[in-house]
């Protein structure tokens, strides 16, 4: 019954932000607008989505490591199980269906936390790759300066930032503390993994950096594709912010909630019309769908090619 309340709560999240922008769009200025965007500057946005994934696959191996894994995937392994997570993350409600398959199927990476402590090590990742979001959108703030009135974004990035490492924090702290916490939890704690190599966890940061940079740059290409005077260090007030919506477990793959973050901040920062607000977003999101198809794909052929 929880799953099915989640997964009804998740199509309600989706349809409300879908109607809401529905409410404020004609579709056929829409249609045109995404039509202006070259194919050319599409292909490039699918290219960084992708390296993104891939930045994202040595990631997560460089963060086993700092946890302690001893039998981590080979490269090219983890460069698959992202793209079939991708796939899952995009194509799901919830966005965390990937992430929770691929913990699972790294459990062996573990000595002793086996699946435990590979789905710790995939929430840290999360959580790394959120950080990076409100991080580069301060970069994005301090960037622009005065030039565009951006001082509420900067409770967004104080929050998001704070949030992220409190859970960064608490779950490589999480098994020191067990001994005075409550037994039901105490008993959870001891199984998470604890923080083993600091330079590594410090590698894993800057990785999560550049694969949400890699996504800026895709969002980016997309905008000034549409609106030319958009600078890359002015995309990062609206791309990470956008793109932060896939965290949302209420829609799928932050469709809805994506789509009026680019109408709201790209009309109020770059006095972006509805339709070419609209069609950025789309064309973000075609992008991560075209990309994550890819890992649907990889995942039939290798069920093809394991058949008796």
């Amino acid at each position: 019954m929880r799953r099915w309340l989640g997964l009804a709560l998740r199509v309600l999240g989706t349809g409300a932000g879908l109607a809401y922008i529905a409410t404020r769009v004609d579709v056929s200025d829409a249609r045109s607008a995404l039509a202006r965007i070259p194919v050319l500057s599409f292909a490039l946005a699918v290219a960084l989505v992708a390296a993104n994934v891939v930045a994202g696959a040595v990631r997560w191996r460089v963060l086993m490591r700092a946890y302690g894994a001893t039998a981590i995937p080979p490269l090219p392994r983890a460069i698959y199980l992202y793209f079939v997570s991708f796939f899952y993350n995009n194509y799901l409600p919830g966005a965390v269906a990937g992430d929770v398959g691929r913990g699972v199927v790294a459990r062996d990476a573990f000595a002793t936390e086996g699946a435990t402590g590979a789905l710790a090590v995939v929430l840290v990742e999360r959580a790394l790759g959120l950080f990076a979001l409100f991080a580069l959108l301060a970069v994005g703030i301090l960037t622009t300066g005065s030039a565009i009135d951006s001082r509420d974004l900067w409770l967004w990035t104080g929050l998001g930032c704070a949030g992220s490492l409190f859970l960064v924090l608490a779950i490589a702290g999480a098994r020191r503390l067990a001994p005075t916490l409550p037994a039901f939890l105490a008993k959870r704690a001891a199984k998470l993994p604890v923080l083993h190599d600091r330079r590594a966890f410090a590698a894993a940061t800057a990785w999560s950096l550049a694969t949400q940079a890699l996504t800026a740059a895709a969002g980016w290409v997309l905008l000034v594709s549409l609106v030319p005077s958009i600078g890359l260090g002015a995309s990062l007030l609206l791309v990470p912010l956008a793109a932060a919506t896939t965290f949302l477990p209420i829609t799928v793959g932050g469709a809805g909630a994506r789509e009026a973050v680019y109408i709201t901040l790209g009309g109020r920062l770059f006095g972006m019309s509805v339709p070419d607000a609209l069609a950025a977003s789309l064309g973000f999101w075609f992008a991560h769908l075209a990309v994550a198809a890819c890992g649907g794909v990889a995942q039939l052929v290798a069920r093809r090619q394991t058949r008796p």
